[in-house]
C-alpha cells in the first residue's frame, strides 16, 4: 500500500471511530433535555427538570478544564491511547440511562467532558502524524465527513426505535392531552423508547472502542508532526499550554473557536429541544430523526466537497471554506428565527412562530444548511490549528477546544432562561466577526509558509551547487 492510500485508510478509520462514539453523543444531545423532561414528569424525584441542559454544562465545564492538561497527557502517551480512553468514557454516558440516577448522570457527564478533551487531542495528534502539509486539508475533511455519518446512523436508530415503540408514545401524548393541561402537550418519550435508544447508543460506542484499538499507529513519512517523538515533559507541555491560551494568535482566533462551541451546542441541543417543546409538533414523532439525518447529510456532503476542492484549489480549506461557513450559519439561523417560538428552548409552548410552523420538510432544509455550515467551521478550525503555530500544534488544538468548551458551557448554563432570538441573532453577528479576524490570520499564515518554502528551496539549491 502506498503512503497516500495508507493516509486515507487512517483518516477513514479515525472518522469511523468518531462515528461510533459520536452516534450516541450527538443523538443523545438532540433529545437529552426532552428525554429528561419526560422522565421528570413521570418521576419528579429521580432527576431535575433541566438536568439535560445542566448535564451538558457539566460536560463542557470538565471538557474545558481537561483541555489544559490534554497536551501534557499526549506528551507522555500517544494519540491512539488517548482515543481508546476517550471512547471508554463516551460509552459510560449512555449506559447510565438504563438505570437513571442523578449521581451517576452527573459523574458520567464529567467523565464525558474529560473524554472529549482526550478524543480531540488524540484526533489532532493522529491526523498530524498521518498527514503531510499537502494532504492535511483533504485528510481532515475526509475524517470529519466519515465521522459525521454518525448523525445519519443516529437518525436511522431513532426512527426505527420510535417506530417500534410508537404505540406507547402515542398513548402518553393522548393521555396528557386529555387532562387539558396545555403545558404537557409536548413530544414525550416513553420508558421503553428510552431503554431501546440508549441500549443502541451504548452498543455502537463499544464498536468505537474496538476501532480505535485496532487502527494503525505508525507515522507516515514527512508527517506534519510525529507522535513517537516526545519533545516535552508533562509539566513543560502544561506550561506551554498555559502560555498558548493568551498568545496573540489564539486570542485573534477566539471568536472562531467560541463560534464553533456556541453554534454546535445550539444546533445539537437547543434547537432540537425547541422543536420537541413546541406543542404543534407533538404528532411529528420523527422530527428529531429527520433533522439528525439532514444535519449528518449536510456535514458529509460538505466534507467531501472540501476534500475534493482542496486538491484542486490551493488553500480552499481556509478563507473560502470560512466564508461558506459564515453564510450558511446565518441562513439556518434566519430560518429558525422565522419558524420557532421565542420561548420554545425554555419550556413547552403553544406560542405561534413569526411566519411558518415546523414540518418534516423544513427540518430537512434547516438540517442540511446547518450541517454544511458546521462542517466548514470545524474544518477551518482543524486546519488553522495545524498551521498557525507549528511548534505548538498540540497546544493550539487544545486551546481551541478550551475556548470552544467555554462557549458551550456558558450556553448550557444559561439555556433554561435564554430566549431563542438571542441565539438566532447573536450567532450570525459572531460569525461575521470571526470571519474578518480569521481572514487576517490566515493571510499571515500563508505568507509565513511561503517564506519557509522559499527558504527551503534556496537551501536545497545551495546544497546542490556545493555538491557540484
Amino acid at each position: 500500500m502506498n503512503q497516500r492510500r495508507f493516509e486515507l485508510l487512517c483518516a477513514a478509520l479515525l472518522g469511523f471511530g468518531q462515528l461510533c462514539i459520536m452516534t450516541g453523543f450527538d443523538s443523545e444531545s438532540f433529545i437529552l433535555e426532552s428525554v429528561i423532561h419526560s422522565i421528570h414528569e413521570r418521576e419528579p424525584a429521580k432527576i431535575s427538570i433541566y438536568a439535560g441542559y445542566y448535564g451538558q454544562a457539566v460536560i463542557y465545564a470538565f471538557y474545558m478544564i481537561a483541555c489544559l492538561f490534554s497536551p501534557s497527557i499526549i506528551a507522555v502517551s500517544t494519540p491512539k491511547t488517548n482515543l481508546i480512553i476517550a471512547s471508554i468514557f463516551f460509552t459510560a454516558f449512555p449506559l447510565g440511562f438504563l438505570f437513571t440516577n442523578s449521581y451517576y448522570y452527573y459523574a458520567s457527564s464529567a467523565l464525558l467532558g474529560v473524554g472529549f478533551a482526550l478524543f480531540y487531542q488524540g484526533q489532532g495528534g493522529y491526523l498530524t502524524s498521518h498527514s503531510t502539509r499537502r494532504t492535511i486539508e483533504s485528510n481532515v475533511s475526509l475524517s470529519w465527513s466519515v465521522g459525521c455519518c454518525c448523525m445519519i446512523l443516529g437518525s436511522a436508530i431513532m426512527a426505527t426505535i420510535t417506530r417500534l415503540s410508537s404505540s406507547s408514545t402515542e398513548i402518553i401524548v393522548e393521555s396528557l392531552n386529555s387532562t387539558g393541561e396545555a403545558h404537557k402537550m409536548e413530544r414525550q418519550f416513553g420508558e421503553l423508547e428510552i431503554n431501546l435508544l440508549f441500549s443502541a447508543f451504548t452498543g455502537i460506542s463499544v464498536l468505537g472502542i474496538i476501532t480505535f484499538f485496532v487502527m494503525p499507529s505508525k507515522d507516515v513519512e514527512n508527517c506534519i508532526e510525529s507522535s513517537s517523538e516526545k519533545k516535552e515533559t508533562f509539566m513543560e507541555a502544561f506550561k506551554l499550554t498555559c502560555s498558548t491560551v493568551v498568545s496573540p494568535k489564539m486570542l485573534q482566533l477566539f471568536p472562531l473557536f467560541v463560534l464553533s462551541g456556541l453554534n454546535t451546542s445550539f444546533w445539537l441541543s437547543v434547537f432540537p429541544t425547541a422543536m420537541s417543546f413546541t406543542m404543534q409538533n407533538s404528532n411529528l414523532i420523527y422530527l428529531a430523526a429527520v433533522y439528525s439525518f439532514a444535519v449528518g447529510s449536510g456535514e458529509v456532503f460538505m466534507g467531501i466537497m472540501i476534500s475534493f476542492l482542496s486538491k484542486r484549489i490551493k488553500n480552499f480549506g481556509q478563507k473560502p471554506t470560512m466564508t461558506i461557513g459564515a453564510i450558511f450559519t446565518t441562513a439556518y439561523c434566519i430560518l429558525i428565527h422565522l419558524s420557532t417560538a421565542y420561548d420554545a428552548p425554555i419550556k413547552p409552548t403553544s406560542e405561534e412562530p413569526l411566519l411558518f410552523r415546523h414540518s418534516y420538510l423544513l427540518a430537512l432544509i434547516i438540517g442540511l444548511i446547518c450541517g454544511i455550515g458546521d462542517c466548514c467551521i470545524n474544518s477551518v478550525r482543524s486546519v488553522i490549528c495545524a498551521l498557525v503555530m507549528p511548534k505548538r500544534r498540540a497546544q493550539a488544538f487544545s486551546v481551541s477546544k478550551i475556548y470552544q468548551a467555554f462557549g458551550s458551557c456558558i450556553l448550557f448554563f444559561l439555556s433554561p432562561i435564554t430566549p431563542l432570538y438571542v441565539y438566532t441573532i447573536g450567532l450570525p453577528i459572531l460569525a461575521i466577526i470571526a470571519t474578518i479576524l480569521f481572514f487576517s490570520i490566515a493571510k499571515r499564515t500563508q505568507i509565513t509558509e511561503r517564506k519557509m518554502t522559499e527558504a527551503s528551496r534556496n537551501a536545497a539549491e545551495i546544497g546542490k551547487k556545493l555538491n557540484l
